[in-house]
């Protein structure tokens, strides 16, 4: 197999319990709650809480969150939807009512329900063995100072043009300007309210001293009240499978894009995949069509489903994917449409000593959310609203109390009613593509799951006003051979940074044979540790 690109990390190595995350200070909390006797979900908790500090353009309490949790004593995988849903003043007639043909990127109007909050506490509930306040120490500790990265001081300062909120200015560009690299940054507001948190529980978020500020900064402009807060919950439910191969691939349903990711290994599956060379013209050829049949079919059928109904069963259908497949032309790039079936994320993973394994997903967004910080807070607001659609019969289109569409995603793969895999990444739009690229590199290519993380990656997409929308940018670890190549079948190519953060900070765990193998993405500041 020819090396493009060699890992630049050893994959990291455990026997009895792994972490996987975007930041070493939410790894080592990870860690040291499983070193403690903490369950995978305490330990998720405690990650997670670290993030929301260290990582505040991609996460945090006025997010939402999304788990595959596999339970070891049962051999099932669970599935809890920490999202909110959009205001009971979010409606078609409202838009018009203001003016407005489209909906903003950020701001008030772009918020619905934060669940993170709520999903954590559904997630102790049931999986946790610890109590939220011994949890969440390691993010308090954070929030009153830690030493920023660069990632995060480069995205404070390419984000205070974009926002005009002063709240979130006085936060995050203290002194008129970002922290720089290496230099302490706290955030005492948010201090207070994770410190909060701890004694009040969800409550402070959803009817307490945090949930009053959030309706009174939004009550001017934006679609939420103070009885959307008061009535939010998430729900566990059942999460979407296929079988690729030998593995049975788990992923989370509907509101969220991951039936993107099954249907791409569905049509992937009956294909020479494995007998190509990997990151060859025809290996990249093959995964960009696939990927493209599969959005395809995202962008036509993912809504709420509380709301509509959602042909998930026929979609995953293995006779489904053979006739779409049909629609593949090995020799050139093609645009698809829709089959008839009858901004910025964190994503971890972590492995306990009992045989738990959980992956989470849990976001803003885009950097930063909807721009807006809560007064007193410390909180940004998400912009998860902006994803409404506007046609009325698209399964998505903006309604009152509707969870939008959710570019989050979190897999767990099994065989023999075992788990093999567990994997996430942020990337947004990508992130279902992602899943497909790192996924077979493991499982058609036999990479431990550090290589398969480092490998180059693809993303299709525009990123500028005069960029088609199927343009893929391609790393630039890929040979310009292969790029030239793939641009004379009609693929729009453009060549990018040998490790470029759009493509995702991936997180994976990979267990074999009583082995824990830990991949932390260098294309971001996480870290895989095990013991």
């Amino acid at each position: 197999m020819p090396q493009i690109g060699y890992a630049h990390r050893p994959v990291a190595l455990g026997t009895r319990g792994m972490v996987a995350a975007a930041h070493p200070l939410a790894t080592l909390a990870g860690i040291e709650t499983l070193k403690s006797g903490g369950t995978a979900a305490d330990a998720a908790v405690a990650v997670n809480g670290v993030l929301a500090v260290t990582q505040p353009n991609s996460c945090g309490l006025g997010g939402d969150l999304f788990c595959l949790y596999y339970e070891a004593a049962t051999g099932r995988v669970h599935f809890l939807n920490g999202s909110g849903r959009s205001g009971a003043r979010a409606s078609l007639d409202e838009l018009a009512r203001r003016g407005w043909s489209r909906l903003p990127v950020i701001g008030p109007p772009t918020v619905s329900v934060p669940g993170c909050v709520r999903g954590w506490a559904m997630l102790l509930e049931r999986f946790g063995t610890r109590p939220l306040g011994e949890l969440l120490r390691p993010a308090i500790s954070a929030a009153d100072g830690f030493s920023i990265s660069s990632l995060v001081s480069q995205a404070i300062d390419e984000y205070a043009s974009v926002t005009p909120d002063p709240e979130w200015h006085r936060v995050f560009t203290p002194g008129g300007r970002a922290p720089a690299l290496g230099e302490r940054f706290a955030q005492p507001d948010l201090a207070r309210t994770l410190r909060d948190l701890t004694v009040d529980g969800p409550a402070l978020f959803y009817t307490g001293r945090v949930g009053q500020a959030i309706v009174r900064r939004l009550e001017a402009d934006g679609f939420l009240t103070a009885e959307d807060l008061a009535t939010h919950t998430g729900e566990w439910g059942e999460p979407i499978a296929t079988t690729y191969r030998s593995t049975r691939v788990f992923e989370t349903p509907p509101p969220t894009q991951g039936l993107a990711a099954l249907l791409t290994l569905n049509l992937l599956e009956d294909t020479p995949l494995p007998r190509l060379r990997v990151h060859s013209v025809e290996h990249l050829h093959l995964l960009l069509e696939m990927v493209k049949l599969a959005y395809a079919d995202r962008d036509r059928w993912i809504g709420d489903p509380a709301h509509a109904r959602l042909p998930v069963e026929a979609l995953l259908s293995k006779a489904y994917a053979a006739r779409r497949r049909t629609q593949f032309d090995p020799e050139k790039a093609q645009s698809f449409a829709f089959g008839d079936p009858e901004g910025d994320t964190t994503g971890f993973v972590v492995a306990d000593p009992a045989g738990n394994v959980i992956s989470v997903i849990q976001s803003l967004f885009n950097g930063f959310g909807a721009g807006v910080v809560v007064p007193g807070t410390g909180v940004t607001l998400q912009n998860r609203g902006r994803h409404f659609n506007l046609d009325p019969a698209h399964p998505a289109v903006l309604a009152p109390r509707k969870r939008p569409f959710h570019t989050l995603i979190a897999a767990i793969a099994t065989r023999d009613d075992r788990p093999v895999l567990a994997f996430a990444t942020m990337g947004g739009n990508g992130q279902a593509m992602f899943h497909a690229q790192v996924l077979t590199n493991v499982f058609d290519y036999g990479m431990d799951i550090q290589e398969a993380i480092e490998r180059p990656r693809f993303l299709i997409g525009a990123f500028l006003p005069d960029e088609p929308a199927d343009t893929t940018h391609i790393e630039a670890r890929v040979p310009a051979r292969v790029v030239a190549a793939l641009a004379r079948r009609g693929h729009h190519v453009k060549r990018a940074p040998e490790f470029f953060t759009r493509v995702g900070h991936a997180h994976g765990i990979v267990l074999r044979d009583g082995t824990l193998m830990g991949g932390a993405d260098p294309r971001g500041d996480g870290v895989a540790l095990g013991f």
